[in-house]
């Protein structure tokens, strides 16, 4: 039974751990209503083909320093029926 239990815990932290950041570019930044529309890669986990479309954000602080045109990596959530930008950060 420990072992079922260490095992099952190793495998949580794992999960928890695993971060799939996607690449995008911003295409429209709307701070007013918390959204940002981003043109991204494939997003694996979520079983996404690549396209535009936009995200709802939690704060105005994860659109801060981003621009149109900008691009980004960026961390996609699925909260019921929304899809939520989590973190998002500038690349070169």
């Amino acid at each position: 039974m420990k072992k079922i239990i260490t095992l099952m815990m190793c495998l949580v932290s794992f999960a928890v751990g695993a971060t799939e950041w996607t690449k995008g570019e911003i295409r429209r930044v709307d701070a007013e209503n918390k959204k940002v529309t981003i043109k991204h890669e494939e997003i694996k986990s979520l079983d996404m083909a690549p396209m535009s479309m936009v995200f709802n954000v939690e704060t105005t602080e994860v659109l801060k320093g981003v621009n149109p045109g900008d691009q980004v990596e960026f961390v996609a959530e699925q909260k019921g029926t929304k899809l939520f930008a989590k973190q998002l950060r500038k690349i070169p």
